[in-house]
């Protein structure tokens, strides 16, 4: 394997150390940033049946100091609160890093990601797992580096005491990187690029251009776990001066689709949105609510934000 694209510890380590969740709880956010209530909905064939409030956090934060000026990093994190949930445990991660070129096409691209797992596929089976909680809870971590043609990722099965919760999350990615570190099983993927790209998009990545594009449709290529993917958009315009992203994320390889949808403010795409919600299941679909009470304080977070300097200055070593 080419030493340029060699997917070593020291990158991954670096990549989760710029998620900021290595700092103490309650740091002030470097960047905008905007926290969210979750709210689930059960559906039946589309049919929504019942709906909780409450029933989780989350956030998001794209950085604006630490990173050069062709950067871009943003951070999601969102989680259950299991006593608000009828003791539902899950929660999930995601740092991307992406340096652009003068074109506005990726260069580089990274990203560190790690979310609790779960078979449930029905309904029935979603309630037999609330009633069957083990001493364990399985993650997936995942880790990628992409640039000069080329992109590798590496996705590491773990476990961890379902004691810790979303509210633990500074401790668990301490704990996703001592895992990661000492030596992990890991599916590993690497791929050759065509030859006009040098890196590919992230997901995160992906979606906030679409909602900067001016475009009413738009249609973008992503790689995840080094799986391809098909990103559809279109926009419509509704009351207030908000625009909802009508999104579609296609799977090339099976053609399976997700979609979901995403709220902000016209003259405010830099910002990040207002509202989102997607189908997490057949019969489950989430939807994050900005909180402006929570996002002016910092001391609420479940979660530190503030920012390690990471800019891809590693990347003559890999």
């Amino acid at each position: 394997m080419p030493t340029d694209l060699r997917m070593t510890r020291r990158i991954f380590l670096s990549v989760a150390a710029g998620a900021g969740l290595l700092s103490r709880a309650g740091a002030k956010p470097i960047g905008n940033h905007r926290r969210y209530r979750a709210h689930a909905t059960v559906t039946l064939f589309s049919i929504p049946v019942v709906s909780k409030s409450d029933v989780g956090s989350g956030y998001i934060l794209i950085e604006d100091e630490g990173v050069p000026a062709d950067t871009i990093a943003i951070q999601f994190g969102a989680g259950s609160w299991p006593e608000s949930a009828r003791g539902l445990n899950r929660l999930g991660f995601i740092r991307e890093e992406v340096t652009e070129k003068s074109s506005g096409e990726p260069a580089e691209c990274a990203y560190f990601a790690f979310m609790t797992t779960s078979p449930e596929k029905s309904l029935d089976q979603a309630k037999k797992a609330l009633n069957a909680s083990g001493d364990t809870i399985p993650y997936a971590a995942a880790e990628a580096l992409g640039r000069n043609g080329r992109f590798v990722s590496r996705l590491n099965r773990i476990s961890f005491p379902s004691r810790l919760t979303w509210r633990d999350c500074p401790q668990l990615i301490e704990m996703v990187r001592g895992a990661v570190a000492a030596g992990a099983p890991a599916e590993r993927v690497e791929k050759t690029l065509p030859a006009n790209e040098s890196a590919p998009a992230t997901f995160l990545y992906a979606v906030r251009k679409a909602i900067l594009n001016p475009a009413a449709v738009t249609t973008g290529s992503l790689v995840y776990n080094g799986k391809e993917f098909e990103l559809r958009t279109t926009k419509q315009a509704e009351a207030g001066g908000t625009i909802r992203l009508n999104a579609t994320l296609r799977e090339c390889s099976t053609g399976r689709e997700t979609p979901f949808k995403v709220w902000y403010k016209a003259g405010a795409e830099h910002l990040p949105p207002l509202r989102f919600e997607y189908q997490a299941r057949s019969f489950l679909r989430l939807t994050f609510e900005f909180d402006p009470v929570s996002s002016n304080d910092a001391s609420d977070s479940p979660v530190g934000v503030t920012l390690a300097d990471l800019t891809f200055k590693d990347k003559e070593t890999l």
